[in-house]
């Protein structure tokens, strides 16, 4: 009888590992969702930085379709992602609640970029809208699955790909209102299109022959993305409306900007082997 059983267990893994062992000739699809969490550039927050994105972690969704090997253990992927990435309107509020406002609308930025003259106000207790940057991207390249168990259910995956973005700014929105001034900034949102790469690591856990959960640690990058005619606007008031020391000021600006993305993105879910 035990030997019938020993027999039978062995017949039983023979065939399961046959059964995995398919999948890598077989191409899939997979869905992944998860955090995206902003780098460098994109999440720095210095407000006299134009390169500063103000990004905060944010969520990345991604839709790939893999064919079956080419080469070895290579296969092409082809692969569709979006990414929504919050402002960080804390330190809009918290730089701007600082900043000297210059007449002419000049912001003083130290001694080693001195301002025109001395007439300057400080505009405390900002407050920005929450919006975000917003991007859509379609990505072809490389991935690698290389099987790390005897019955072939759990895969490494290693993946590079580049393709096109397409990227919208916000529209920024602040202000600051006391009982004796207030000012008001606004930006236009845009939009642009530009380049964009991606590399990482990840790993596959075959349930069955036909459903895998999946994961993935990518980089995130692109070029600059250019924005044309944006346009901002600041306006501020001393005194009280109707009284006679009540002045207003107002100064438009419209010019191209640039932006880089940047994040690294830990994404989890779940695929279907075709």
């Amino acid at each position: 009888m035990n030997k019938k059983l020993s027999l039978l267990t062995f017949v039983c893994l023979i065939q399961a590992t046959l059964t995995f062992s398919q999948i890598k000739n077989k191409g899939n699809i997979s869905l992944m969702v998860g955090p995206a969490f902003p780098t460098g550039q994109f999440a720095g927050t210095n407000l006299f930085d134009e390169s500063s994105g103000f990004a905060k972690t944010g969520t990345a969704i991604s839709l790939s379709y893999t064919t079956k090997p080419l080469l070895n253990n290579w296969a092409f992927l082809i692969n569709l992602a979006a990414q929504k990435n919050p402002i960080n309107t804390n330190a809009f509020e918290s730089t701007l609640s600082k900043a000297k406002i210059y007449q002419g609308f000049y912001f003083g930025t130290g001694t080693n970029n001195p301002p025109p003259q001395e007439n300057y106000s400080v505009y405390p207790n900002w407050k920005f809208e929450n919006k975000s940057w917003l991007y859509a991207s379609l990505q072809v390249g490389t991935k690698g699955q290389f099987s790390i168990d005897k019955q072939n259910k759990t895969w490494l995956t290693t993946n590079v790909t580049v393709g096109v973005l397409y990227l919208k700014s916000p529209q920024l929105k602040g202000s600051s209102i006391t009982d004796t001034a207030s000012a008001f900034i606004s930006q236009s949102k845009s939009s642009g299109y530009g380049l964009i790469y991606s590399f990482g690591v990840g790993m596959n856990y075959y349930l069955n022959r036909t459903i895998f959960l999946t994961s993935t640690l990518n980089y995130i990058g692109t070029s600059k993305v250019t924005f044309k005619n944006v346009e901002g606007t600041l306006t501020t008031t001393k005194g009280t409306p109707g009284s006679s020391s009540y002045s207003i000021q107002q100064s438009t600006t419209t010019a191209n900007g640039q932006q880089a993305v940047s994040s690294i993105n830990l994404l989890i879910g779940i695929g279907i082997v075709l």
